[in-house]
């Protein structure tokens, strides 16, 4: 017993000297500066996420997967309040976007991005609608959790008894 309080006397110690050398190197703890620009409103899309009722998909989580990378995505982030989601391509090409808001519903979106002008270095964006894919609902899957979910609690606590019937 004494050798446990003695080591929770020598970590303390520790976490207390710690704690000081930080307190006297202030300097290293300095965070850089930020700053922010307007870039130029033309070479963003702005994709507008929709339900069928014409009601935005508010906060949906959105990836965007560039030309070059069809598996790791080139941006995520989520729709605002409006259902829209800005992104920036920096290279011409077919980028797919798809928004899922968690609840069942998930779009998928396939933009093709050209340049404008030959050497200006401008991109166009026209939308391709063929690879939409509405909206899939996961019923299915929700009703597959709550079973799943239902079963480890009952294992749980079959577990709990066969233990406390085994130790009697």
């Amino acid at each position: 017993m004494k050798s446990i309080s003695r080591f929770a006397r020598c970590l303390l110690a520790a976490v207390f000297f710690m704690g000081l050398a930080i307190l006297a190197a202030p300097g290293f703890a300095e965070a850089h500066g930020t700053d922010y620009r307007i870039l130029d409103p033309d070479t963003a899309i702005v994709v507008e996420f929709i339900y069928d009722d014409n009601q935005p998909m508010r906060f949906a989580e959105v990836l965007v997967f560039s030309p070059a990378d069809d598996e790791i995505e080139h941006q995520n982030g989520r729709t605002d309040m409006n259902g829209r989601f800005v992104f920036y391509p920096d290279i011409p090409g077919k980028w797919r976007i798809q928004a899922d808001d968690g609840a069942g519903h998930l779009e998928r979106a396939s933009i093709e991005i050209a340049e404008a002008d030959e050497g200006t270095g401008e991109l166009s964006a026209a939308g391709d609608r063929s690879e939409a894919s509405g909206h899939t609902h996961g019923n299915l899957s929700r009703l597959w959790a709550v079973v799943l979910g239902l079963s480890l609690i009952a294992n749980i606590f079959m577990g709990f008894y066969l233990v406390r019937r085994n130790n009697r």
